[in-house]
């Protein structure tokens, strides 16, 4: 695991290298060494902000399926998860599993519940993406001019975003059909894990699997009927992003290219596509995507869109990295587990 985890830094590191040599390293960071350290200084104040705010979803839902737990535990526990996804090849799809372990040991959650909380929360996280995504494509189209004619550019987006859209439709109501799959893929799993322990395959039977599936099929339940509890955690989700778009404003606001809000939002929305990149975190494919959507969209040179999409990641990404491995390591050391 910790050379796969090196390999995929070494890749994701090689391919934001390739990317500022391919627009011009001295270029690019002179225009970095040009940025306004207080313009900066907002940006990660700013992304300060989006974490209070999503931390608060995971308080919200977890205060759902549970009971309340202490907010700066579960800011934590939110910061610890951020960087196991950050630092994990598609961490923000793959590492649901582990991190719902992470929130079942330090809130004393059952794990069925914690990974149901853990979806919800992550899905709530998610969905200004699309609708702040939508919004600022309606104002890029109809009151914003950009620069170039983006018909050939918007197709792909848009067809990927359909397919985005139909798979998370089947899995909301077509339960029978995502458990028929699911229950197939784990006898072949059973079948592999056999071979080596008979022990560790008698866990996946379909018997126990749908045991756990039941619990966590609840839980989901229980989040989706508390609605007052979800609308203030979609308030939160919404506010967070916003804080977000705000980073991105500053970022470029600092390197005296400023971009319309209404703009920032878009770009912001189409970088979740740089994280189809296989770095962990999206590192390199995001920065891209970033510079490639500001070289669209507004006057800017690609120099300018290159500074402006590092100096972005480096107060969210890295940010994320810094912080939420020092919290991973307080909470190794100090193992705050609420008492009984």
């Amino acid at each position: 695991m910790k050379r796969r985890a090196a390999l995929a830094l070494v890749l994701a590191l090689g391919v934001l290298g390739v990317l500022v040599l391919a627009v011009g390293w001295e270029e690019v960071f002179e225009a970095i060494g040009r940025a306004s350290p207080e313009t900066y200084a907002l940006a990660f104040v700013s992304t300060g902000v989006c974490f209070a705010c999503r931390s608060a979803v995971w308080y919200r839902v977890l205060a759902v399926v549970d009971q309340p737990r202490p907010y700066w535990l579960v800011g934590s526990v939110f910061l610890t998860a951020s960087f196991a996804k950050y630092v994990t090849p598609y961490g923000q799809v793959t590492s649901g599993v582990g991190v719902a372990a992470i929130v079942s040991r330090y809130t004393d959650t059952a794990y069925e519940e914690s990974l149901a909380a853990i979806i919800s929360a992550d899905i709530l996280n998610y969905l200004p993406y699309y609708t702040f995504g939508f919004l600022s494509a309606v104002y890029v189209v109809v009151i914003y001019s950009p620069p170039v004619d983006l018909g050939t550019h918007a197709l792909p987006i848009v067809a990927l975003v359909g397919v985005i859209a139909t798979v998370g439709l089947v899995l909301a109501t077509q339960r029978a059909l995502v458990l028929g799959v699911f229950y197939r893929f784990v006898s072949l799993l059973r079948r592999g894990v056999a071979r080596v322990s008979e022990r560790a395959a008698a866990r996946l039977t379909r018997e126990n699997v749908e045991r756990k599936l039941e619990g966590f099929y609840t839980t989901l339940s229980l989040v989706s009927r508390d609605r007052r509890s979800m609308t203030v955690a979609l308030v939160y989700a919404h506010l967070g992003w916003l804080a977000l778009a705000t980073t991105l404003y500053l970022s470029a606001l600092a390197l005296d290219a400023p971009v319309a809000f209404g703009v920032a939002m878009l770009v912001l929305a189409v970088s979740k596509l740089g994280f189809l990149v296989p770095t962990p975190g999206g590192l390199g494919g995001v920065e891209a995507t970033i510079a490639t959507a500001l070289v669209l969209l507004t006057p800017t040179t690609v120099t300018v869109a290159a500074a402006i999409a590092l100096l972005f990641r480096f107060a969210t990404y890295w940010l994320t990295v810094l912080v939420g491995g020092g919290t991973s390591v307080a909470l190794t050391v100090t193992d705050p587990l609420p008492a009984e």
